[in-house]
C-alpha cells in the first residue's frame, strides 16, 4: 500500500466512523430538549459559515460557487437536491430521537443496492448478475417485519430512498461537491431560520445552558468535518476500497443502538438485517472478483463500483452522509 493509499484509508475510516457515531450527538441534543426539526434547523444554520469558509480558502470550490450562482437552471436543480437532502437529514435525526437507530442502520445497509435499483430504473444503467439476487434479498428484508410482526417498517426504506434520489439528482449536476453542499445549505437557511424564530421555544435556540449552547454550535463541525475527510479519502482510494468502507457507518450505528442507546433487536429486525448482510456480501464478493479478474493496464481504472459510475463530467455526490 502506497503512502497516498494509506492516508486515504485513514481518512475514509475516520469519515465513515464519524458518520456512524453521529447518533450519539443527536441523542445529546435531545437531552437538551431539542426536537428533530430544531436539530435539523440548527445543523443547517451552523454548517453554512464553515462551508463558506472552506469555499473561500479553496480556489476551485470558489469558482464553482460563482458559476452555480450565475446559472438559474443549476440553482433550480440544487434547490430540488437540497429539499431531498433536508428530508433525509430530518428522517435520520428523527430515527435517533425516537430510539430507532437500529432501523436507520438497516436503511443505510440497503443504500448501495437502492442506488443500483434507481440507476437501473431511471438511468438505464446495467445491473450485474449478482445484483438481481441481492435486490431480491433487499425486497425480502423490507417485507419481513410486515410478515413477522404484522406491521411494516417505513423508515429503513425511506432513508435510502430519499438519499438515493438525492444522489441520483446530484450525479446530474456537474458541480464540485463542497460548492454544491454550500449552495444547498444556503437555500435551506431561510426556512431553517424561520423555523427557529417562529416554532422554537426561546432559550432552546441556543440551549438552556452553556454546555447545550456549545453542543448546538458544534453541529457545523459534526456536519463538515466528516465531509472533508471523505473528500480526502475519495482522492486517494479506489472505488472498490470505498465500497467496503461505506458499510462501517451502519455497522457502527447498529452497535451503538444495541450497546449504548439501549435499543432491542427484535427477531423480525434481525431476520431483515440478515437478508441485507447476505445481499451486501453477494455484491461485495462480485465486485472483488471482478477486480481480481480485470487485466491491469497502465491507463485502466482497476476499481469496479457497486453501481454504474457517474458520467465523467459529474462529480460523485457527497455522502451525509447523514449525509448524515
Amino acid at each position: 500500500m502506497t503512502g497516498s493509499s494509506r492516508s486515504g484509508l485513514l481518512w475514509g475510516l475516520g469519515a465513515y466512523t464519524c458518520w456512524g457515531l453521529v447518533p450519539l450527538y443527536f441523542a445529546l441534543l435531545k437531552r437538551y430538549g431539542l426536537s428533530a426539526g430544531e436539530i435539523l434547523a440548527q445543523r443547517i444554520v451552523w454548517s453554512l459559515p464553515l462551508l463558506l469558509l472552506l469555499v473561500t480558502l479553496h480556489r476551485q470550490p470558489r469558482a464553482e460557487l460563482r458559476r452555480a450562482l450565475a446559472d438559474r437552471s443549476l440553482m433550480m436543480r440544487l434547490g430540488a437536491s437540497a429539499s431531498l437532502l433536508a428530508v433525509n437529514w430530518l428522517l435520520y435525526i428523527y430515527a435517533t430521537v425516537t430510539d430507532r437507530v437500529a432501523e436507520a442502520s438497516h436503511g443505510y445497509f440497503l443504500l448501495p443496492l437502492v442506488n443500483a435499483a434507481l440507476g437501473s430504473a431511471l438511468l438505464g444503467e446495467r445491473l450485474r448478475p449478482a445484483h438481481y439476487p441481492a435486490l431480491a434479498l433487499v425486497a425480502l428484508s423490507a417485507a419481513l417485519p410486515l410478515l413477522l410482526n404484522g406491521q411494516g417498517g417505513w423508515l429503513p426504506l425511506a432513508l435510502p430512498l430519499t438519499f438515493g434520489l438525492y444522489s441520483l439528482l446530484r450525479k446530474q449536476i456537474p458541480l464540485d461537491s463542497i460548492a454544491a453542499l454550500t449552495v444547498e445549505t444556503a437555500l435551506l437557511l431561510p426556512p431553517s431560520a424561520a423555523y427557529l424564530l417562529l416554532a422554537g421555544s426561546g432559550h432552546h435556540h441556543l440551549g438552556a445552558t452553556p454546555a447545550a449552547t456549545a453542543a448546538i454550535l458544534a453541529s457545523g463541525l459534526v456536519t463538515v468535518v466528516p465531509l472533508l475527510a471523505f473528500t480526502l479519502s475519495l482522492r486517494r482510494l479506489t472505488l472498490l476500497a470505498l465500497s467496503f468502507l461505506q458499510f462501517i457507518s451502519p455497522t457502527v450505528q447498529l452497535l451503538l443502538a444495541l450497546t449504548v442507546l439501549g435499543e432491542e433487536l427484535t427477531t423480525a429486525r434481525l431476520a431483515a438485517l440478515a437478508c441485507v448482510w447476505l445481499a451486501v456480501l453477494l455484491v461485495l464478493a462480485d465486485a472483488l472478483l471482478t477486480h481480481l479478474r480485470r487485466p491491469r493496464t497502465p491507463h485502466a481504472d482497476p476499481s469496479p463500483t457497486l453501481t454504474a459510475s457517474p458520467a465523467p463530467s459529474a462529480p460523485p455526490p457527497h455522502p451525509s452522509l447523514p449525509p448524515r
